[in-house]
Formats: C-alpha cells, sequence, structure tokens
C-alpha cells in the first residue's frame, strides 16, 4: 500500500486562485490530483479541494504557520459560484411596457418631423 505523503503549502492555481494548506497526492476517476485541506479561517470553516495538474503553476512548500496565516489572509470562499440579479415576470413586463412606450413614441415624433424638443430641428449627430 503506497504511504500518503502530506505537506503544508501555499498552490497557485489558474485563474490568479491561491489556496493554503496541507496538501497531498490524491486519485479520481484514474486520474492524478492536488489534495489540499484548507484550514478554517475567521470567514470561512475548513474545507477539501482537489486540482487537476493542468490547472496548477505553483507548489510553494511552507511551514504550518506560513500556510495557516497564508489561509488566514486569502479567506479563499470554498464555494463560489455566479448568481445574476433575478427579476420578477412583473418587473420584466414592467420594463418591456417602458421600451414599447418610448419606441411607439420615437415612432411618432420621426412621422411628424420632429425631434424629442418639438421643434423640428435635429441635434447635432444624428
Amino acid at each position: 500500500m503506497e504511504e500518503i505523503v502530506s505537506n503544508w503549502a501555499i498552490v497557485e492555481l489558474m485563474g490568479h486562485k491561491v489556496v493554503a494548506g496541507l496538501v497531498s497526492k490524491s486519485e479520481m476517476l484514474g486520474a492524478p490530483l492536488l489534495r489540499v485541506d484548507v484550514p478554517a479561517t475567521s470567514a470561512y470553516p475548513e474545507f477539501t479541494q482537489q486540482y487537476g495538474p493542468s490547472s496548477i503553476y505553483c507548489v510553494t512548500f511552507v511551514s504550518e504557520e506560513v500556510a495557516r496565516r497564508a489561509a488566514e489572509a486569502n479567506k479563499t470562499n470554498p464555494v463560489s459560484v455566479y448568481v445574476p440579479d433575478l427579476i420578477t415576470r412583473e418587473q420584466l413586463d414592467e420594463i418591456i411596457g417602458g421600451y414599447a412606450s418610448q419606441i411607439k413614441r420615437l415612432n411618432m415624433q420621426l412621422r411628424s418631423g420632429k425631434d424629442e424638443d418639438g421643434d423640428g430641428e435635429q441635434s447635432e449627430g444624428i
């Protein structure tokens, strides 16, 4: 049986992400991975993440104290998900109605030959 070796390190990853913790070799679905056990910080509880070799730029082996300080300084969020601000159907209908009204008003002005000021002269740049 292979002995599991672990060391404290700071790991630099693709996307300018830096994690610090106890690193060891792992394998999932037949592929080698770097396992990083990130210690708890004042912002997040401890967590474990695994990274493939192609996403790793640099591994710097450090003392446990340095790794814990780096983890605290980085405060890496264990789960980072982008969720856009969503609007309700009613808000969407209101926005669409506003645009429809604006288009109707502009079309009427084009037909009458008047600009937004109502003086019939077009502004510069139009």
